[in-house]
């Protein structure tokens, strides 16, 4: 008989559902502000500073004190890298791209788990590797050489390595706290993307970007933060590929609402990739759900 679905296991299921639903909504401010004359790197350093000074004013107002291992600090590092790689991948390439790229992370998660966190290799996990690899070759037409794939692609991907890995460090170090991981995360997203302008030699942002500048700023500290906190949170008490599979429904919030509002080439060949990545992620949620209930942290 399966064992039932423990309430701390519930929690954090559902608050990564809600946390990848708005995730996946990102674009839409992103966009926003492109429309306003940022740049995707300009974008992702205005977001990712707001919500740096939001949290290190939370953690003066509450007196807390970071505390992370070097293996939950480097996890969190990771995971800034991914979240400002995808920042600036969503204005480079087609939004169903950068999503659907950044959702090989399931792929990365479950290898990582099988080589480094001892767990077995199934044969849901063959299928469910397979799955997301051939939908990421369908999202891509079929076609996977490099005159195909864009800077933007290129760093889809790159985010969703960057986050597969950091979310198994910060699993396997359930003792850090959310606010620790999240600061981190956000400082060392700051400085992705600030080093990424350098190295594209993006224009500073004249006197006439100051407002949107400003939004950026805001976008950080009322969007990005709290979706953020909620996702590390969450990391804690689920294992890297169930998580990278909840936030699969990113997939269908991203996919559906550019769908509706760009104008964007999707295919019956990319539709039958989002599919295989979706079908993918619901066969490695069901199958984790049922093995055993997620570990408790305090």
């Amino acid at each position: 008989m399966n064992r039932p679905l423990a309430g701390q296991t519930l929690a954090p299921v559902m608050m990564t559902f809600f946390a990848a639903i708005i995730w996946g909504l990102w674009w839409i401010p992103i966009r926003y502000l492109e429309g306003l004359g940022l740049s995707g790197g300009q974008i992702a350093i205005a977001g990712n500073l707001g919500a740096l000074v939001a949290i290190l004013l939370f953690l003066l107002v509450t007196r807390q004190m970071p505390r992370l291992s070097r293996r939950a600090l480097c996890g969190a590092l990771l995971v800034g890298l991914a979240v400002a790689c995808y920042a600036i991948a969503l204005v480079l390439t087609d939004v169903m791209r950068a999503v659907l790229l950044f959702y090989l992370a399931p792929a990365w998660s479950k290898i990582i788990e099988w080589a480094f966190l001892g767990q077995r290799w199934r044969h849901t996990s063959s299928l469910t590797l397979a799955l997301s690899l051939g939908g990421a070759f369908m999202v891509l037409g079929g076609d996977v050489s490099l005159s195909q794939v864009g800077p933007g692609d290129f760093l889809a991907i790159i985010s969703g390595v960057a986050w597969a890995i950091g979310a198994a460090l910060i699993f396997t170090e359930g003792a850090a706290r959310a606010s620790s991981t999240t600061l981190v995360t956000m400082i060392s997203a700051t400085l992705v993307a600030s080093a990424y302008t350098l190295m594209v030699d993006e224009p500073l942002p004249g006197a006439d970007a100051l407002p949107a500048l400003g939004l950026g700023l805001a976008m950080g500290a009322l969007f990005i933060l709290p979706v953020m906190a909620l996702t590390m949170w969450s990391a804690q008490r689920l294992s890297p590929a169930l998580l990278s599979f909840l936030f699969t429904l990113e997939i269908l919030a991203g996919v559906v609402s550019s769908a509706i509002l760009l104008d964007e080439a999707f295919g019956q060949i990319q539709l039958l990739g989002a599919s295989m990545i979706v079908g993918a992620a619901l066969v490695e949620v069901v199958m984790a759900l049922r093995a055993r209930p997620a570990r408790v942290v305090p």
